[in-house]
């Protein structure tokens, strides 16, 4: 059964730092590996850490707020579409469903599973079914060619994301305070 994560204002307050670092990685930190074509962004670190520290629901929550957050800083707006909010808000719930008050540790089979599977369930759902077709939707773009101008190579951000995350959360994990927030109760 799921933990809940309780609503403190150190828990509230993490979140909102994390939802700013979000932010800001999705402006500097996102790498063009194929002009106009293919982008990998690191924000999905600061997005498992909210959803490490926030759970299903304030995943869910701050996921949708850093995405109208972000367009409002954007001044993108005008290009506001509420399913792709919506979308973020559902991937921070799976997020905080995979990793809030499950311990990872690089040395553990189980853990890699659970890294692994939660992130094709989020590019799956993501990058490979709704974004898709919420671009044919609403501009006009059609699916097979989003996958034959690049799409298709975002299989290869797979195994990155895994490897990231595996090589950044377990250590953080350690900390008795990040694993309070994490809802990790046992001692490691």
């Amino acid at each position: 059964m799921q933990k809940k994560s309780v609503f403190t204002i150190q828990r509230i307050t993490t979140i909102a730092m994390l939802i700013a670092l979000s932010i800001v990685i999705k402006r500097l930190g996102t790498i063009t590996i194929i002009p106009g074509l293919l982008k990998v962004s690191f924000a999905f670190v600061a997005n498992t850490l909210i959803g490490m520290v926030g759970g299903p629901f304030w995943g869910f929550v701050g996921l949708a707020a850093g995405d109208v957050i972000g367009m409002a800083l954007s001044g993108g707006m005008g290009q506001f579409i509420i399913w792709f909010t919506l979308l973020e808000a559902v991937q921070g719930a799976l997020y905080g469903y995979f990793y809030y008050g499950n311990e990872l540790d690089a040395k553990e089979p189980k853990s890699w599973l659970r890294v692994t599977l939660a992130t094709l369930a989020i590019m799956l759902l993501g990058t490979f079914i709704v974004t898709p077709i919420l671009n044919w939707i609403y501009n006009g773009v059609p699916i097979l060619a989003q996958y034959a101008s690049g799409r298709i190579f975002k299989v290869f951000e797979i195994p990155v994301r895994v490897l990231v995350t595996m090589a950044l959360i377990p250590p953080l994990q350690k900390i008795p305070e990040v694993r309070r927030l994490m809802g990790l109760t046992r001692k490691k």
